[in-house]
């Protein structure tokens, strides 16, 4: 069996790309030999047989071989809602993926991109260099129909879409108790290409109604407040630093955590609330893992399209991005307060998918199956192997 060379954007201090590579991993057949790409100097114990890589890019897929896979693992990489400085940084950093993968074609290694998020897509360079990669993957799968939409838009083909690949962080057997928790993860919109409310306008609007929420219940519940993203690019700290700020001027109970690479104890400390406003794709994703009632406050398509998908009832999504953002928060306590004292979920968790989802990531790697790739891009047979396509069935 070959090594799994796994790409991401890993070890940069952001839970949602741990979280998948976590859920990734953990439906991988046991005993898979991995090497993963991380930020130098950042290290994080993935268990046996799987390494972490700290050197040059071009330096990760150079061993890669004809036995060998890699994969782009999750995450939300085509795309160019970005100001007009930030897209171009964005467009180098998709032209990297797309070198490593025609490197890793090159020297004969099977390319797969699994659960990746893509869209919202407007500039014709940004779609040039999705419909190269997806020329250059043996098996595109995608975590939601929004994605779906925007790669049949390109003419680019999926094999399967699926839930959020931190969804398979979820264990069915595990019960824990609910304590005096709201959780509450905001993120800047600083960096976004359409921006209708600002960090002050969205701090102190939430922390109006954390107030309010907060004196109802006479000051008895904890305002936790998760820093899902830290490091030094993008980081929720200040807004969050922001938050906290307010809240204790007003002598909220509050606190802060912040993501240190440790994906377990974020995910105890989220467990332990009833619910989550989450403004972070994975924080609403983890919110759902951790079952917490949620609130989305979106600030980018990909949180609609994850409410869509668990059939959340609008009312319970506020989109940043409308003009209106500010008065939409208006009311927000009394939907906090209902949730509070709710014992059901507001929206449909999808665990028989994530079955599914876990088979089929399993079965991926079996080295039995064929897996359905784009005739234009089928591998060439490799010494030993039929030139004649496998009947068996699509592990995707």
């Amino acid at each position: 069996m070959g090594k799994n060379f796994i790409l991401g954007h890993f070890g940069g201090f952001n839970t949602g790309d741990e979280a998948m590579l976590g859920g990734f991993l953990k439906s991988l057949p046991s005993g898979s030999n991995v090497l993963i790409k991380y930020k130098n100097e950042v290290d994080v114990d993935w268990g046996e047989h799987v390494n972490l890589f700290h050197g040059s890019y071009t330096d990760f897929v150079k061993p890669i071989g004809t036995e060998d896979t890699l994969v782009l693992c999750g995450g939300t990489h085509f795309h160019d809602d970005y100001s007009p400085v930030r897209l171009l940084r964005h467009w180098l950093y998709l032209l990297r993926i797309n070198y490593l993968f025609v490197k890793a074609k090159r020297q004969g290694a099977r390319t797969l991109c699994i659960g990746n998020g893509f869209g919202p897509v407007k500039h014709p360079v940004t779609k040039l260099l999705i419909k190269q990669f997806a020329g250059l993957c043996d098996a595109i799968t995608v975590r939601d129909k929004s994605s779906l939409r925007v790669m049949d838009a390109l003419g680019c083909k999926v094999n399967l879409v699926h839930p959020d690949l931190a969804m398979l962080l979820y264990n069915p057997h595990e019960r824990v108790s609910k304590q005096d928790i709201v959780g509450v993860s905001l993120t800047s919109l600083s960096s976004q290409s359409e921006r209708a409310v600002s960090d002050e306008e969205l701090t102190k609007a939430v922390a109006d109604e954390l107030i309010t929420f907060s004196k109802a219940n006479n000051g008895n519940v904890l305002i936790r407040l998760f820093v899902i993203r830290s490091g030094e690019r993008e980081s929720d700290a200040p807004i969050m630093n922001l938050l906290h700020q307010r809240l204790q001027q007003s002598n909220v109970r509050s606190e802060i955590y912040a993501f240190n690479n440790d994906l377990n104890a974020l995910i105890h400390q989220m467990q332990a609330c009833q619910v989550l406003l989450a403004s972070r794709f994975h924080s609403a994703v983890l919110g759902a893992v951790t079952q917490n009632r949620l609130i989305i406050l979106s600030y980018h398509n990909k949180l609609v399209s994850f409410a869509e998908e668990v059939k959340m009832d609008k009312r319970f999504v506020v989109d940043l991005q409308r003009t209106d953002a500010v008065q939409q928060l208006a009311g927000l306590s009394k939907v906090i307060s209902r949730l509070y004292t709710s014992n059901q979920l507001n929206y449909n968790f999808p665990e028989a998918d994530i079955r599914q989802l876990d088979k089929q990531i399993r079965a991926i790697y079996e080295e039995s199956v064929n897996i359905r790739v784009h005739a234009n891009v089928r591998r060439a047979p490799q010494p030993g192997e039929s030139a004649v396509p496998s009947t068996a069935g699509s592990g995707l």
